[in-house]
């Protein structure tokens, strides 16, 4: 693709940056997309542009191993080794023996809370080069500790800038006493257009898309903090609530599947298909079929799958637990928000959605609206908006506590010793 500047970007000063690196634990198709972005915009303004993945592979998620060359430079630390069976300490060596290697000025930096992220940020300092922390974290993603906040205020406080998802997270990052100055957004964005796109053909041979009959569509991992139980409630109450209603088909898959199947049929509730995952390039099916889109969560730090079924015009019904409801919902147009203690609240929005055909069709047309403004080009925007941030404080001198904690958590059994929320 020719390279490209988004002309509202033409004001940034990138004075000083010949060469930014993006750092991510592993690449997926989310990371991917963002990469590609902003290696055209890079290209525009004649900086190199590095793609820096930790490890090939992760127990986290099953995407499919994305192994294509790519019109950037990707460096693989480990190549054939998941990134949850590699020690903090050989970790932390080896990201930092690659970054000598590769000598970027600005490095954006995946998260404050694993070892390859706290690796970049100490060879940040070092060689005072420019720190960007990128993450969703909220204040309410789990249970806050005194003692773990204030050392997070002074790790994260080691950051030239951050880039971060949206409004919870900004309010988060202000608490902890960072900066709104330092402070960029649009850090989760995905490839609108991919999920715009209606598939070329069907696709009956995915499961539940052989039948014709509308469903409501939701997607997630299977994990407690998904809110799963929840979801099915409102689906068993929703059923007795209307005179036809739709199926439901959940994506996904993860530890609690058995406890689900095991739910569905004690409770004799029909119309779930338990679809398994799915890698992208199914997703547009699933998402040109649903009628609506839910997302259940007690506790996601932003939930892509939303900016999806978004882009995609759905309407959706998304839980105050989701890191993107304050940012992505507009209540009562595109779709609802629910506490997610409360399946019948959520079992009432089902209904809505189901039976007012005419609201359905405005609130997939307001959700694309919405999408307009969360693209690609958001992500880039932030990038180079945060990177000059970081440029102008790069070279503060490292704080002590910071370094003492950086090097504790070396030696930690554990990749996710100071990680809170459940992977």
């Amino acid at each position: 693709p020719k390279p490209y500047f988004p002309p509202h970007m033409a004001q940034i000063d990138l004075t000083g940056i010949e060469k930014i690196c993006v750092q991510w634990p592993r690449f997926g198709p989310y990371h991917l997309a963002r990469l590609h972005a902003a290696h055209k915009a890079c290209s525009a303004r004649n900086i190199e542009f590095i793609a820096l993945e930790t490890a090939a592979k992760s127990g986290l998620y099953e995407w499919k191993v994305e192994d294509g060359e790519t019109p950037f430079d990707r460096e693989q630390v480990f190549v054939d080794r998941p990134f949850e069976d590699i020690s903090p300490t050989e970790m932390h060596d080896a990201v930092i023996a690659k970054l000598n290697e590769l000598n970027p000025d600005v490095v954006a930096i995946h998260t404050y809370s694993l070892p390859d992220s706290r690796a970049c940020l100490e060879w940040c300092k070092d060689h005072g080069k420019a720190s960007i922390v990128m993450t969703n974290s909220k204040a309410d993603d789990a249970k806050r500790s005194p003692w773990k906040e204030l050392l997070k205020s002074r790790l994260i406080g080691e950051f030239d800038a951050a880039l971060l998802a949206g409004t919870p997270q900004k309010a988060y990052f202000e608490d902890l006493g960072f900066s709104s100055e330092h402070i960029s957004l649009g850090y989760n964005v995905v490839d609108n257009d991919f999920f715009a796109t209606m598939p070329d053909s069907a696709s009956t041979d995915l499961p539940g898309l052989s039948d014709d009959r509308p469903f409501i569509l939701a997607s997630n991992r299977f994990l407690k903090r998904k809110n799963l139980f929840c979801l099915l409630e409102a689906y068993a109450s929703y059923r007795a609530l209307t005179p036809h209603p739709y199926r439901m088909i959940m994506l996904g898959d993860g530890a609690l599947r058995p406890a689900i199947e095991a739910w569905i049929e004690a409770h004799q509730v029909d119309g779930i298909e338990l679809a398994g995952f799915r890698q992208i390039d199914d997703l547009p099916h699933f998402y040109h079929r649903a009628a609506f889109f839910v997302h259940p969560a007690r506790i996601d730090t932003w939930a892509m799958v939303v900016n999806e079924a978004m882009a995609a015009g759905l309407p959706v019904v998304i839980s105050t637990g989701t890191g993107c409801h304050k940012d992505l919902v507009d209540e009562g147009q595109n779709g609802f928000t629910f506490h997610p203690d409360d399946a019948q609240q959520l079992a009432q929005h089902m209904v809505k959605l189901s039976e007012d055909a005419s609201f359905r069709e405005s609130a997939g047309a307001r959700s694309r609206e919405i999408m307009k403004d969360w693209t690609l080009d958001r992500f880039v925007h932030g990038l180079f908006e945060s990177a000059t941030t970081a440029m102008k404080r790069r070279g503060r001198k490292p704080a002590l506590i910071p370094r003492i904690m950086i090097r504790l958590l070396r030696s930690s059994s554990s990749s996710e010793a100071f990680h809170s929320v459940e992977s």
